[in-house]
């Protein structure tokens, strides 16, 4: 069998997808109760088991996969694995959109901890030096806001991309902007990054959930 298309059509194809993948995180994110203190790993095995579940009763036209490594990083990053990932059915291993899910205003002893440096340094930094969707044009950041005080997540992550928006490859100041492809729904936002291994702009999509 002779499949037809080229890298920037799989690549538009992604793209294009990105509303719905959207879309389904967002609906099954309502069918998850974690705790205030819940661990990345276990809440995010649960939510793929949900999406898949999801995807399954949509119909779909992707795979839906967790802690996928990428075998050809871009060149000097070291490979890692990627916390959900969904492929197209596509001859190429590389094209695909990652959902990469960190925890932030996290409640333990009574204290709150933001995590948003963590959410920069070790989520978003991950696409913007290649190690993750070295070839896509399209990424994902997903917060879990176990406090369920979504509004301070996302002055706390802005605050720290601002800090350090020329490592992001941003222009300055660093904004957060607005979600083209939710424009209604303050939890979503967007971020542009020019990449040194890439000439191509790349936009990461942020999902910012309550955890209560």
């Amino acid at each position: 069998m002779t499949l037809i298309g080229t890298p920037v059509q799989w690549a538009n194809l992604i793209e294009s997808l990105v509303p719905e993948i959207m879309d389904l995180v967002i609906s099954t994110w309502k069918e998850m109760s974690p705790p205030p203190d819940a661990y990345e790993d276990p809440t995010t095995e649960e939510l793929c088991r949900c999406l898949r579940q999801n995807r399954h009763n949509s119909k779909l036209p992707f795979r839906i996969d967790i802690q996928m490594v990428e075998l050809d990083p871009a060149v000097g990053q070291d490979q890692g694995r990627m916390d959900i990932v969904f492929s197209p059915m596509l001859p190429r291993e590389d094209i695909y959109f990652c959902l990469e899910c960190k925890r932030l205003n996290v409640i333990n002893n009574g204290h709150v901890r933001s995590y948003a440096t963590e959410y920069v340094t070790h989520g978003m930094m991950r696409f913007v030096s290649g190690k993750y969707s070295a070839v896509g044009r399209n990424g994902g950041m997903l917060g879990y806001v176990l406090d369920g005080n979504i509004t301070q997540a996302i002055e706390n992550v802005s605050r720290i991309i601002q800090n350090r928006h020329l490592d992001l490859g941003m222009q300055p100041p660093g904004h957060i902007n607005t979600s083209t492809v939710r424009p209604g729904d303050s939890r979503v936002r967007e971020t542009q990054h020019k990449r040194r291994h890439n000439s191509d702009p790349f936009q990461i999509h942020h999902i910012f959930v309550s955890g209560t």
